[in-house]
């Protein structure tokens, strides 16, 4: 594996983690979540980040809000994005991280996704079900970066992904000639020896990159000033949040949640979701796709509401942003996000230095 950058940790949120009484975890987290935030907000601003829409997708609706939401839909309709990250880090360089860069044409080949589209064709799964918003590729050349001007690459989660067209593997080339990967251990250690009940949202071989291009962390990384990557495991035991400070707000991104008012659930107008929220006493509704980790996620969805904070759009809301996105859509009566807050824009995206340099 390549040496690790010098990325600081985060403080606080390690020793919260270590608790093994769930309960009693999650009570530390929240402490901790609002400590780290102050320490983090304080530092500054991120350099800049803007948000690119990628593609739309039907996903289960009964997987969305953990069986809450109540409508004859079989699927709710998702906004896949990327965030373009350039932070200062330690050195005082510019740098540029891609977080989910989805290679969304090779992850029809995850098996939930490659069986949907036998179901129903390729012309209502891509003319009906999906649009297409934009490629990685177009929306770096749109924002006058060039595939070296990229320094890593990251992902809430490794759902549907295949890497090696960006980092190389498996006889393909490599689109990003400088990039390397920051995962997570326990993302990567999964991903290469699944289980049964996981294989269905993952690409085969999507994750057989060379290891130089891969940079294992261990919890959370301070990326430099105004940028962050939480550990926030749940959705997946290596699941990851973005987090971007601007001069008003800080931002979250992940995908434990589907859209910001699984972060408040009683601020929801999506039938049945407050009701379950209330039945059940949950501050937070999951994306519950996998289960095998559901406590975790529920505490991993605290820490996200505590660190990003209220909107300062909206300030009944949390400052949360899903990956992708609950997006309203004709195939989905019922299932339309109650709010969509703007998406995390900031300061000016521009080439880099280290990008010069290697040209």
């Amino acid at each position: 594996m390549s040496s690790s950058p010098a990325f600081r940790p985060l403080p606080s949120l390690a020793g919260a983690r270590a608790e093994s009484v769930p309960g009693v975890k999650l009570q530390k987290l929240r402490r901790a979540a609002l400590d780290a935030r102050e320490a983090f907000v304080r530092e500054g601003p991120v350099a800049a980040v803007a948000t690119c829409d990628l593609i739309t997708f039907p996903y289960p609706a009964q997987f969305a809000f953990s069986g809450a939401a109540l409508s004859p839909a079989p699927y709710v309709m998702m906004t896949n994005r990327m965030q373009v990250v350039q932070f200062v880090d330690r050195e005082g360089e510019r740098r540029t991280l891609l977080f989910n860069p989805s290679d969304y044409e090779k992850g029809y080949a995850a098996p939930f996704y490659r069986a949907l589209r036998e179901r129903y064709g390729a012309f209502v799964s891509d003319k009906v079900m999906s649009t297409k918003h934009g490629s990685v590729q177009s929306h770096l050349a749109s924002l006058g970066l060039t595939p070296a001007d990229v320094d890593y690459i990251a992902y809430d989660h490794l759902h549907i992904q295949d890497l090696r067209g960006w980092l190389g593997g498996d006889g393909m080339q490599a689109y990003f000639p400088r990039a390397r990967l920051l995962v997570q251990r326990a993302e990567w250690e999964m991903v290469k020896d699944l289980h049964p009940m996981q294989t269905v949202w993952f690409v085969p071989g999507g994750a057989e990159v060379p290891k130089e291009r891969v940079v294992l962390l261990e919890g959370d990384v301070w990326l430099g000033q105004g940028a962050a990557l939480l550990c926030t495991p749940g959705h997946t035991q290596g699941n990851m949040s973005l987090a971007v400070a601007t001069s008003r707000e800080v931002f979250v991104v992940s995908e434990n949640g589907v859209a910001t008012e699984c972060y408040t659930p009683l601020q929801s107008a999506i039938p049945g979701v407050r009701r379950h929220a209330e039945h059940m006493g949950w501050e937070v509704v999951l994306n519950g796709n996998t289960r095998e980790n559901s406590l975790d996620q529920y505490s991993s969805m605290v820490v996200e509401k505590l660190f990003a904070g209220t909107s300062a759009v909206e300030g009944a809301f949390v400052n949360f942003h899903p990956s992708s996105q609950l997006t309203t859509h004709l195939m989905a009566p019922a299932l339309s996000p109650t709010i969509v807050l703007p998406a995390p824009n900031f300061g000016d995206i521009r080439p880099t230095p280290a990008s010069r340099r290697a040209a």
